[in-house]
């Protein structure tokens, strides 16, 4: 769970610095945006495990943003200074994970942050196209129950496009998402490589498709 990365969106500049020190001395990575229309960026380029989401900001509120985020979206744990129990139920309903009332014990948080990750990570997550099932857990790829060979930077290049399986991966993303520098240009040949692999005419693919000027994605045609 450590190294997983945390998307804190709030209005409030000292609270987003707080929370960022916080959670980055107990070893996760962290991104901030000071509003909504930020996320949408951020959420368009880099996967997140978690979002911590305040309920009351300017032009949209975190209610507002959970109404139109989409179920595959990572656990959410929504922060807010009333104590109104309609509104914690409303935002619960609409899928967040977690409420947690300001002020907050800064222990809690952790706490929550470390369950709502161990959930989301202690069951197996298999996504399947044609005859392959890959296991976003193990970065394990088989084919009728045989294995297939991938390099760690195929598997976790598979694993980000199986992540958003059926959307739209810019290269970008791929890039940010990787530990080592990487231009688009090597993305491409990744994505040639891990093509060769499952693709039986990788010039025609049925699975991992070139999505023109935008990225690639993942699905079975």
């Amino acid at each position: 769970m450590t190294g997983s990365h945390i998307l804190i969106v709030d209005d409030d500049f000292e609270i987003r610095s707080l929370l960022s020190e916080l959670l980055i001395k107990n070893s996760f990575i962290v991104s901030t945006a000071k509003d909504t229309e930020e996320a949408d960026k951020l959420l368009q380029l880099i996967i997140f495990d978690l979002i911590i989401l305040d309920v009351m900001m300017p032009k949209e509120s975190g209610i507002q943003f959970l109404t139109r985020m989409k179920k595959n979206q990572p656990p959410i744990i929504m922060l807010t200074a009333m104590a109104d129990v309609d509104d914690r139920i409303n935002g619960l309903e609409l899928g967040a994970a977690d409420y947690l009332a300001k002020p907050f014990e800064v222990k809690e948080l952790i706490l929550r942050i470390k369950n709502l990750l161990y959930w989301k990570t202690s069951y197996t997550q298999v996504v399947r196209f044609g005859p392959y099932e890959f296991d976003l857990d193990k970065n394990s790829l088989t084919c009728q129950k045989n294995k297939i060979h991938l390099t760690t930077n195929e598997s976790k290049l598979l694993n980000i496009l199986a992540k958003k399986y059926g959307r739209i991966v810019a290269r970008e993303e791929i890039v940010l998402n990787n530990e080592e520098e990487l231009t688009e240009r090597a993305v491409d040949a990744r994505v040639a490589r891990l093509r060769n692999k499952i693709e039986r005419k990788p010039k025609n693919p049925l699975y991992l498709h070139t999505i023109r000027n935008k990225g690639y994605m993942l699905r079975e045609t």
